[in-house]
């Protein structure tokens, strides 16, 4: 079986061992207790261990009229965050198509997110299933999944592709056929809170605690590793680390180990904790008990396991210096003292500039046309009055009609308006036209309807129809646009509202910002004093809270990496360095700082070029710019000598683009982790996957792809494998951390 991206590919032949839980084999150590507190929770057992077949075989559900049935289950189907599923996945194949195959057929189980997931073992040979007089070989494939998070969480359905010869002979064609399970659910739910121990860290399983030193005697100074063993059934891996507090002694955390057994059906294993222990004074102590609070989630209740006290003969010696104290007697690392506040966006992700550039080509691409399209002229208002003057003679009824379209056309008066003159002057005036102009139209209007309903209609005289033309032309020259009237008709009223709204709007949002960064300068100068004092870790507090609501506030960034150095917190360090380096890739200070973290590369082509993005996106907007100014020179002035060296320009200027976006990427940080715990690389996404090269605190990688809970890494290098996600932190400017 070989991994492959989006499940595995398995042969058939590999068939399912027991599904039932065993218990964890081996004796308790002797110097384990154990107390309990009852909880409540919700009803289950444990899995029983008398039954030795799977529970797929029996529970699965199989149509008899069917040769090939394929089904999914998950076993329990509501656990506790933590707690093993057992996914099983069933295909019961009739006896004539296990005679008729003649390859493996290829099963895809389905991904899964937020959990991890342990291949479980197999069984040497089918099993069997009777079935509405049919016989089934029944081939089972079973994984481990632990849910990392409460809620609901759906495993997709697994596909099957198997193939069948059309006939008996050798030489017949195959044909494929595919087949897929029922969606399954699983339900995670967290440990009550009820009764929960005060020190209860998250574990949960069924588990044992031992503890022992490597030596028995010591002297003041001298170191004593302390390793702290968690073992039994549960997800080994998470198992968070214990407490330890000595009275006596200096106890800085090491190393940790992980040895997971996933050939049973429920996953077991052991987790060791180092820590050196420092001893401060002299005689007989006593490495007091450890607690190791965890949630069984087969007995339904909290558990406490402890070891027993470990003596400790200490003899006289010279004191080591503590970590604190030897850090204090040196120069420590200094902090940027003056808060800029959050830097602002680069240049490349404002709109005006890409507008800009789209507009850059436009002179070259219009001299480069050489038949221009005619504009069409506008007809004028007068136009229609005139036309009807050309026909001697013009019917008075037809010139009113005309005109009395035309005024209502441009000024939105209607006829009721004009069929008074007080009210046509007034409604005129309202739009814009002189009284002058208003009068002579009232005046035009009444000949005209003298001259329509007199008792003897006919034509006009040419003058009313010339007078007619003159006034329209006057108040076409004088009303105020329709299109403008018509949104001061609708929004005049509101506008000046909306302006005063807006104004205190943008004067309130900046008073707020004013006063969030009067905060932010507060909080970064005590984060420099508890700095200076030496308090380390409230300094890196101080610093984390402003940038985790102001990713790019580099400044911020640059000493909470410093403050991280010497709590001697490594990933922090690179983590804040990084990204301060990645704001302002000019930062000298930074760049040195970096230099002390395992496999940060510097130069040109290392980790973060030292190259601002805004002159790399000025270099390519000005040759852009140069080189379409050139093109279109060239073609207004028919120069053809320019052609050549402005086509060279725009191209070099697209090739600084190109680099310039390569240039982007790479400092926004997308895509780019900083590993948190030290751990080596698997060659496979799980646990039990073959183990590679070793990967250090604060090393940073690129993420190539992600499968679960699982990252593959490539490192600069050469290495490249797969770690747990929540081992790594993204350094992506965009994502508050």
């Amino acid at each position: 079986m070989s991994t492959q991206r989006g499940g595995y590919r398995l042969c058939f032949l590999l068939l399912l061992m027991a599904s039932v839980p065993t218990a964890l084999s081996g004796q308790r150590p002797r110097n384990v207790t154990r107390t309990v507190v009852r909880a409540s929770g919700p009803q289950g057992a444990p899995p029983s261990t008398g039954d030795a077949v799977p529970a797929i075989v029996t529970q699965g559900r199989v149509d008899p009229r069917l040769d090939v049935n394929f089904n999914a289950m998950a076993l329990p189907s509501t656990v506790y965050v933590g707690q093993q599923v057992t996914y099983q996945i069933g295909v019961f194949l009739s006896e004539l198509v296990s005679q008729r195959l003649r390859r493996n057929p290829e099963f895809v189980p389905p991904d899964v997110r937020s959990m991890l997931a342990y291949d479980l073992p197999s069984p040497a040979r089918p099993l069997r299933r009777t079935e509405g007089g049919r016989d089934f070989d029944v081939h089972v494939f079973q994984r481990a999944l632990f849910p990392l998070t409460a809620g609901i969480h759906d495993l997709a359905p697994a596909r099957l592709t198997y193939a069948l010869p059309l006939s008996n002979t050798f030489f017949s064609r195959e044909e494929t056929h595919a087949a897929r399970t029922t969606a399954v659910r699983v339900v995670a739910m967290d440990p009550p809170s009820a009764a929960r121990p005060r020190d209860f860290a998250g574990a949960v399983g069924r588990l044992a605690l031992s503890a022992r030193v490597d030596t028995p005697t010591s002297r003041i100074g001298d170191p004593v590793l302390l390793v702290v063993s968690v073992q039994g059934v549960g997800n080994v891996s998470l198992f968070p680390r214990p407490r330890v507090e000595l009275p006596w002694g200096d106890a800085v955390s090491g190393a940790e180990r992980v040895a997971i057994d996933s050939g049973t059906a429920l996953v077991q294993g052991r987790k060791d904790f180092e820590w050196v222990v420092t001893p401060r004074r002299e005689g007989a102590l006593e490495l007091p008990a450890l607690r190791y609070p965890y949630w069984n989630p087969y007995s339904e209740q909290y558990e406490v396991a402890i070891t027993r006290p470990i003596a400790l003969q200490v003899r006289g010696g010279s004191l080591a210096a503590r970590i604190a104290v030897a850090t204090d007697s040196e120069p420590r690392l200094p902090l940027r003292p003056k808060y800029r506040g959050a830097l602002r966006l680069p240049v490349s992700q404002s709109p005006v500039m890409w507008a800009l550039l789209v507009l850059v080509p436009l002179p070259a691409l219009v001299f480069g046309v050489r038949q221009r399209p005619r504009r069409s002229r506008a007809e004028s208002p007068d136009a229609p009055l005139r036309r009807l003057m050309a026909r001697a003679p013009v019917a008075a009824a037809e010139l009113r009609r005309a005109f009395a379209s035309a005024v209502s056309n441009r000024t939105g008066v209607g006829a009721t308006a004009m069929a008074e003159g007080r009210v046509l002057v007034r409604s005129l005036r309202r739009v814009g036209v002189s009284l002058e102009t208003a009068q002579s139209a009232q005046l035009v209007l009444a000949e005209m309807d003298r001259a329509t309903y007199g008792g003897a209609p006919g034509a006009v005289a040419p003058d009313l129809a010339q007078r007619a033309v003159d006034t329209l032309v006057a108040i076409h020259e004088e009303a105020i646009p329709r299109g403008w009237r018509a949104g001061a008709q609708r929004g005049g009223g509101g506008l000046a509202a909306i302006v005063a709204v807006l104004w205190l709007g943008g004067v309130a949002v900046a008073s707020a910002y004013d006063a969030a960064d009067a905060r932010d300068a507060a909080r970064f100068a005590r984060g420099v004093a508890l700095y200076e004092r030496g308090d380390f870790a409230p300094s890196m507090r101080e610093f984390r809270d402003i940038v985790s609501r102001l990713p790019r506030a580099a400044d911020a960034w640059a000493n909470l990496g410093t403050a991280a150095w010497y709590a001697s917190d490594t990933a922090s360090a690179a983590i804040g360095w990084q990204r301060a380096l990645r704001l302002e890739p000019l930062a000298d200070d930074v760049r040195g700082r970096l230099e002390s973290t395992p496999g940060f590369r510097g130069g040109l082509l290392g980790d973060v070029p030292p190259v601002p993005l805004d002159a790399a996106v000025a270099l390519a907007a000005l040759t852009w710019a140069v080189g379409w100014g050139l093109l279109a020179w060239a073609r207004r002035g028919h120069r053809a000598t320019l052609r050549v060296p402005a086509l060279v320009t725009i191209g070099g200027a697209a090739l600084a683009g190109l680099i310039t976006i390569a240039l982007a990427e790479t400092l926004s940080g997308r895509n780019r982790v900083i590993i948190l715990d030290a751990d080596r690389l698997r060659s496979a996404p799980a646990l039990g996957a073959d183990v590679s090269s070793e990967v250090l605190t604060g090393e940073g990688a690129i993420a190539t792809s992600a499968q679960g809970v699982w990252t593959r890494l490539r490192f600069a290098d050469g290495r490249v494998g797969w770690m747990q996600s929540h081992r790594l932190a993204s350094l992506e400017l965009s994502r508050a951390p």
